[in-house]
């Protein structure tokens, strides 16, 4: 859906809150947690996808099943000896592991067992909506099908969604990982929304009947969603990688993470931006180092401050 489309219905739902505050903070959720054509969108992509193509057929195909729906998780053996550890890896809004396979061909080339989500509404999970509950649940479910797991790694959204699943933010049954990593991702639901609204034009009274609606779906304040809060009283050891320029998820987010504490290590990757941050030979290189080491340390990996 272009630009203009967008903001059309920005209008519409503008509109709409004039008569139903609550009717339109509902239809902006619903256009919120819409999830886009499962299959590729840009040359780029296609080219992707279809080299990624050899690479998908060596994982074993499983699902769980989530709101009666099935969700593909592909199981990925190392290549190689093995190193005998097991990591999770969700993926990013509107992507699909099939176009994450420089990330999960570079953790099995280290020795890494990797089960790899494609989130309901992306990839070979079918569906046409997504939101933190529906994905939170997956990562639950597959931890307690196919795990424990030595690590949970997420980009953007699904590192997000890692965090607050780590943590077991809806039903409080926290999954605990020994070690987590967070890729581009945002820290606070509160910026994302405010991201979207400004996206939609859409003005300050569907904006809180939208807060409204993820607090009833989610059954939790919208401030409980702020992720690093969770990682300062957890300890988790925790690997951060953002681009200082990325233009999707601000570099806040990072140093939000980064303030959690002593056991979050920070590594700016600049120059990878958003999307080429995941299958880049840095962020494998870092990750890795992190994930074989015994105790976290920022002076394992290449750091450079950006400008605050």
């Amino acid at each position: 859906m272009n630009v203009a489309m967008l903001r059309m219905l920005g209008r519409g739902v503008n509109l709409l809150s004039f008569v139903s505050p609550r009717q339109a903070g509902r239809l902006a959720f619903r256009l919120f947690t819409r999830t886009r054509n499962p299959e590729p969108q840009t040359e780029k992509e296609r080219a992707l996808f279809a080299a990624s193509a050899p690479l998908m057929a060596q994982a074993r195909r499983e699902t769980v099943e989530i709101d009666g729906r099935p969700v593909a998780v592909h199981v990925f053996a190392p290549i190689g000896p093995g190193n005998g550890l097991r990591v999770m890896f969700t993926h990013g809004w509107g992507s699909r592991i099939a176009l994450t396979q420089g990330l999960v061909t570079g953790l099995r080339e280290t020795g890494f067992f990797v089960y790899a989500i494609d989130l309901p509404g992306h990839g070979d999970s079918p569906g046409a909506s997504l939101h933190a509950g529906s994905a939170i649940a997956t990562q639950a479910a597959v931890w307690h099908r196919f795990g424990p797991f030595d690590a949970m790694i997420g980009h953007s959204f699904g590192g997000y969604m890692t965090v607050l699943a780590a943590h077991g933010l809806l039903d409080g049954r926290p999954l605990s990982p020994p070690r987590l990593v967070v890729i581009a991702a945002p820290a606070d639901v509160r910026r994302v929304l405010a991201y979207f609204c400004r996206g939609l034009g859409l003005n300050r009274r569907v904006a809180a009947a939208l807060t409204a609606e993820v607090q009833r779906v989610t059954g939790r304040p919208v401030e409980a969603s702020f992720a690093p809060g969770y990682l300062a009283r957890s300890g988790i050891p925790t690997l951060v990688l953002h681009a200082s320029e990325d233009k999707e998820v601000g570099a806040e987010a990072a140093r939000a993470y980064a303030d959690a504490g002593p056991h979050v290590t920070l590594a700016w990757l600049d120059g990878l931006g958003h999307r080429r941050i995941v299958n880049s030979p840095e962020a494998i290189e870092a990750i890795t180092k992190f994930l074989r080491s015994s105790s976290v340390s920022a002076q394992m990996l290449h750091t450079v401050s950006p400008q605050s």
